[in-house]
């Protein structure tokens, strides 16, 4: 029997997935040839046997967004054009974390929009949106608020049709309330903001491919409680090109860029050349914490050295 093309559309189990073809979706059994392999955009040879559709092959994939996890490379997608990294206006903003996820798109191989949601929730949004313009200069970011209506359609601008979507971003940040305005309809289960941290509530508990009315392809996404990444060279010293610059000026090849003489790292630091916090989001992507949290011991000394000088001064004036 022939096998025909299908699209991964959720993944249940290691054999047990959903899939799709002519905006129909059904259940498909993995062979146990590549269980374990198949991720969600995968396209997949498949054949009907006796009512049942199995799967019996993976089409090579043009690329694939991946996660480190628990020192494994976790696969959380599979042929996607852009990707959009979502964080809301409120309280959810990190700059360390967007970092992340931007190593982890680029590394896949897509393009990358910033979209930052809940606007309403703040009159920050302005000045947030500058701060994300300015760390990833060649990135596009929208601003989206449910409350806003058709605000979710500055995103076709970035992704056109037939173009397949993923959104990667933390749990509660309106992810799938974004989808359901695309979709038309309340498919995906959403939660209300909490009270106590302004979040929204994680609802989405796995990866599911929804096909909108304009012909879009979309991929939905669990928040994601941790990002690890393993990054190129090339990726890093995109992000940090005066990290890079500034290891070359070093006296010694060799240097640790904690106490040799002549080590440019410290000098700018010390001279505030250097941005130290973004420093240190370095150092954690590269994996270096030792050294991070020599620094960081370093700083509190500093700031505890200049408390007991300022107790020291006020107690002689008393006197």
């Amino acid at each position: 029997m022939e096998s025909e093309l299908y699209r991964c559309a959720a993944v249940f189990t290691a054999q047990n997935i959903l899939v799709y073809r002519d905006g129909r979706y059904d259940r498909a059994i993995i062979s146990g040839k590549i269980d374990n392999q198949v991720l969600v955009g995968d396209y997949l040879a498949c054949e009907m046997v006796y009512g049942q559709l199995y799967v019996n092959g993976i089409v090579r994939r043009k690329n694939r967004v991946s996660r480190l996890q628990t020192g494994k490379i976790q696969g959380l997608a599979a042929n996607v054009d852009i990707t959009f990294i979502m964080t809301s206006a409120n309280q959810d903003f990190n700059l360390a974390r967007l970092e992340r996820y931007y190593i982890l798109a680029k590394e896949g191989g897509t393009r990358i929009c910033f979209v930052l949601s809940k606007t309403d929730l703040t009159d920050r949004y302005e000045e947030l949106a500058g701060i994300i313009s300015k760390r990833f200069s060649e990135c596009p970011v929208e601003k989206t608020s449910i409350y806003q209506v058709d605000s979710e359609k500055v995103l076709y601008n970035h992704w056109h049709e037939n173009e397949t979507a993923i959104f990667l971003g933390s749990s509660g940040v309106g992810k799938s309330s974004l989808i359901n305005r695309m979709l038309k309809d309340e498919v995906i289960r959403t939660g209300d903001i909490r009270k106590g941290d302004a979040r929204g509530h994680h609802t989405t508990t796995a990866r599911h491919i929804y096909i909108l009315p304009n012909k879009r392809v979309v991929i939905d996404t669990p928040g994601l409680r941790s990002v690890g990444i393993s990054a190129n060279a090339d990726t890093l010293d995109e992000l940090f090109p005066e990290i890079k610059e500034l290891e070359s000026k070093c006296k010694y090849k060799n240097c640790s860029h904690l106490s040799e003489s002549g080590c440019a790292i410290q000098e700018a630091l010390e001279r505030e050349e250097l941005d130290y916090n973004r420093y240190l989001r370095y150092l954690k992507l590269v994996g270096a914490e030792q050294r991070r949290q020599i620094l960081l011991k370093g700083k509190e000394y500093e700031k505890e050295s200049l408390i007991k000088e300022l107790k020291a001064s006020r107690k002689n004036k008393r006197k």
